[in-house]
């Protein structure tokens, strides 16, 4: 068949496209690839055609066909990792858009597309790092300022998140989505500023006047007294030694376990082998900051325990 042919085919195909008749374009993609099965162009078009009609491992497979025909080619695995997110299968996304980044380090769809992989995964600090990335590459990708600031917002990082919708706004005005996930952010701020209180935890004794309630102390012996204060002490001590390891977790190994990503992903294909092990030495220490704090809350608990115990004694 003759060059003109087969680009009278496109222009039929690229037309019942456009007028919704996918069925059909995919009759004529699958037609050309008959006669010429290593023309990449018609790959594309019916993989973009299966992906309109949600038919995604059809989809899957010629953008698999166009990686061993264009090998250097990023895209198709950046289409591939668009889908596999689609379909809910984040990990494998991730796989696919790893390979995509080595390719090309720069591509802004790549790390965007990486964004929503670890959102997927709730690997939020993972997703922020993505979505960032894709920033430094394109400045102007409206839905990746979109897309971080939902991302601080689950995270309850507003002032980030209220930043990451103003610059949305500022490069898209009309986006609407943004312009409600601001009133979202907006009624999440005040929710939380009226659960403030300017006197914390401290009792306010006019209201416990007016219940009928009396603020008084516990008349103990000196034994009882001694052992309260014994206690107590090591209640306290055993607190700030938790304290202190928690603050240094997050000074000598999270934060610098955060910079060790950022720096594997942002540096391309030189250090993204080092992923896997990066992130796993860095969920190792996130796992402990989150044992230290269940051991923080329990002894803060236990001291809490102690004193109702002691404010007991003596009572009717």
């Amino acid at each position: 068949m003759s060059d003109s042919k087969i680009s009278e085919l496109y222009q039929q195909a690229r037309t019942l496209q456009k007028s919704r008749e996918i069925v059909k374009a995919i009759e004529i993609y699958e037609r050309i690839l008959s006669i010429k099965p290593a023309e990449k162009k018609a790959h594309v078009s019916i993989a973009t055609a299966y992906f309109q009609l949600q038919q995604y491992p059809e989809a899957i497979k010629h953008f698999e066909e166009m990686t061993r025909l264009a090998p250097m080619d990023a895209s198709p695995y950046i289409n591939m990792g668009a889908i596999y997110n689609r379909m809910g299968e984040y990990k494998t996304a991730l796989d696919v858009l790893r390979k995509a980044v080595q390719k090309d380090k720069k591509s802004a769809d790549a790390f965007y597309n990486m964004g929503i992989a670890h959102k997927g995964l709730n690997q939020l600090s993972m997703a922020v790092t993505a979505y960032k990335q894709a920033i430094v590459i394109n400045g102007q990708m409206v839905d990746a300022y979109f897309n971080l600031g939902n991302v601080y917002l689950e995270m309850k990082n507003h002032s980030q998140a209220h930043s990451s919708f103003t610059r949305a706004l500022e490069i898209s005005p009309g986006f609407k989505k943004a312009r409600n996930a601001m009133k979202i952010l907006d009624a999440e701020t005040v929710k939380e500023k009226e659960k403030l209180s300017p006197f914390g935890r401290l009792v306010d004794e006019s209201t416990l006047r007016k219940k009928g309630t009396s603020v008084s102390t516990c008349d103990l012996s000196i034994e009882e007294r001694e052992n309260d204060r014994r206690v107590i002490h090591k209640l306290c001590d055993d607190i700030t030694e938790i304290s202190h390891t928690i603050v240094e977790d997050l000074k000598k190994g999270v934060n610098p376990g955060l910079l060790n990503l950022n720096r594997c992903i942002s540096q391309g294909e030189k250090h993204y082998s080092e992923l896997d092990e990066v992130y796993a030495t860095f969920q190792k220490k996130v796992k402990s900051l989150a044992e230290m704090r269940k051991l923080l809350n329990h002894r803060m608990l236990e001291l809490k325990s102690h004193e109702e115990l002691i404010n007991s004694i003596g009572r009717d």
